[in-house]
């Protein structure tokens, strides 16, 4: 990872962010990003909203199978004309296209095929082509651990609790 130093304090190393170099989107280290805008139908906010808690319930189970992604937030803006669909994941930006495309296509197909104009459907031969004409580039962008994969987050995060537990047992 390159870094620079920081304009504020001019003393800290700080993660150099870069366009994909494989498609459109930011990195910094191991993580990277990708914003979709895309045209929403007629009522298709209103049908994304009455079905919203079963997508967030499905994101544990479709999120972990692609096994790459920090967040994944979807934003309806603009009186409802358009949705956001923005996500920070581990890896290169065609190897996640096929992982989501392979893991939750079924997922996203069921969230966007009644509410985005022109959805094309997840399986159709030119989705990643479609799906790539619609990403708006980040004029900037942020990510706290720029070095830490999903992965390497879950490890730590183990690690921390065991510790915890045996700090509570030698107190206790």
């Amino acid at each position: 990872m390159t870094t620079q130093k920081s304009p504020a304090t001019g003393t800290a190393e700080i993660p150099t962010v870069v366009r994909q170099p494989e498609g459109v989107g930011k990195r910094a280290g191991e993580v990277a990003e990708i914003t979709v805008l895309f045209d929403v139908k007629p009522g298709g906010a209103a049908r994304y909203r009455q079905d919203a808690a079963k997508y967030q319930a499905d994101a544990w189970y479709y999120e972990r199978l692609v096994g790459t992604v920090h967040d994944f937030r979807v934003v309806f803006i603009n009186n409802d004309t358009q949705v956001i669909a923005a996500v920070t994941y581990d890896g290169g930006f065609k190897p996640y296209l096929a992982d989501i495309i392979a893991n939750a296509a079924p997922w996203f197909d069921e969230m966007f095929a009644d509410v985005v104009e022109g959805w094309p459907g997840s399986n159709d031969p030119h989705f990643s082509e479609w799906l790539t004409s619609r990403i708006v580039e980040a004029d900037m962008w942020y990510a706290s651990n720029p070095t830490m994969t999903v992965q390497d987050t879950a490890k730590a995060q183990k690690v921390t609790q065991a510790f915890d537990m045996l700090l509570d047992a030698a107190a206790g």
